[in-house]
């Protein structure tokens, strides 16, 4: 799903696309937030989707330095 598809579409659709990515490649996936994040920028109204993405870039973090994806 592209970025702009992303902010057309609902936070949670948001959430489940970038959390399946997640699960399948997490250093893609926080690069994924992070243009959404870059996207955002300046745009009002958006901050479930911001909570969304801060969520995810955490999550692959986490997952990227070993400790997996249950925490």
């Amino acid at each position: 799903m592209s970025i702009q598809n992303m902010i057309s579409t609902s936070a949670e659709d948001c959430r489940i696309t970038l959390e399946g990515e997640l699960r399948r490649d997490p250093a893609n996936a926080a690069r994924t937030a992070i243009d959404l994040l870059e996207e955002l920028a300046g745009m009002e109204g958006q901050s479930s989707r911001r909570k969304v993405a801060g969520s995810i870039i955490r999550k692959a973090s986490k997952a990227l330095e070993g400790g997996g994806l249950n925490g």
